[in-house]
């Protein structure tokens, strides 16, 4: 792949994204039953989803995949507690782009964590997305 412009990112970049904890994102949703909280897999998409503000400060055709998370999930919140999610982009290494991401509740920080994306030709992941349903027969 060439070079492509990526000044328009900068580290120290943020993005906030908020949720309400509710019966479809809660644990007993993904099966964890009578656990009427914020299911973990639910919380790591919102901490990830927080993270692709970037995209407008791309080139075109070019978008963000994540490729590693590393999360803590520190403190339950009950169905009805509204969670903020606060993304930084903190590590701009070529295309390899490395996040600091936090969540808190009106009561405490309920995650925090690492995430890192990379920087991809849109044309091409979805030629290789299309290969792959094709080998799988799904088209």
């Amino acid at each position: 792949m060439g070079k492509i412009d990526l000044s328009g990112l900068k580290i120290g970049m943020e993005n906030t994204l908020s949720i309400i904890v509710s019966n479809e994102n809660s644990a007993e949703a993904v099966g964890y039953k009578g656990m009427p909280v914020l299911g973990t897999p639910h919380l790591v998409g919102v901490m990830e989803t927080a993270c692709i503000f970037v995209h407008e400060f791309l080139p075109e055709n070019y978008l963000t995949v994540g490729v590693a998370n590393s999360m803590k999930h520190l403190s339950a919140s009950p169905i009805g507690a509204t969670i903020v999610t606060k993304a930084q982009l903190t590590a701009i290494d070529g295309r390899k782009l490395t996040y600091y991401i936090e969540a808190h509740d009106s009561v405490d920080k309920i995650a925090e964590g690492t995430h890192t994306r990379f920087i991809v030709n849109s044309r091409d992941f979805f030629a290789t997305l299309e290969r792959k349903k094709h080998k799988l027969g799904l088209t």
